[in-house]
């Protein structure tokens, strides 16, 4: 059974590709090509901020405050990598299938942050 992204504290971006072949004619006329399938739309999620959480120096509680957890979110992304599809609930979309589509990036960590990280971006891709 898939999993759903549960990470809900993020603002995300559609960024839909291009999709069809344009060709220029004289004139300023443009001709578009209808694509060959759906569009594999690649969602870009921006985290103001997560955290790594300490049960004692050194060692990482995974159980506070699940959907900000830093440690969390590292778990998700080794259970899937860029291969493995799950459950992503978009804000418009509803629930739809997604992998990732580059690999996670760890932010370091804010000074005297208490465990905070730097704005973290995810990218998604749509399967259709």
């Amino acid at each position: 059974m898939m999993q759903t992204f549960d990470f809900p504290y993020h603002l995300v971006e559609d960024d839909y590709p291009s999709s069809s072949t344009v060709i220029q004619f004289g004139g300023g006329y443009q001709f578009a090509t209808k694509p060959r399938g759906p569009d594999q739309i690649t969602f870009k999620l921006s985290f103001k901020a997560m955290w790594f959480y300490e049960l004692s120096p050194g060692v990482v509680d995974r159980d506070i405050n699940p959907q900000i957890n830093m440690q969390r979110m590292v778990e998700f992304y080794e259970a899937h990598r860029l291969y493995e599809p799950f459950y992503y609930p978009h804000r418009t979309r509803g629930l739809v299938v997604c992998r990732f589509s580059k690999p996670l990036q760890v932010p370091k960590g804010v000074e005297n942050g208490n465990g905070k990280v730097e704005q973290l971006t995810v990218e998604l891709i749509l399967q259709p």
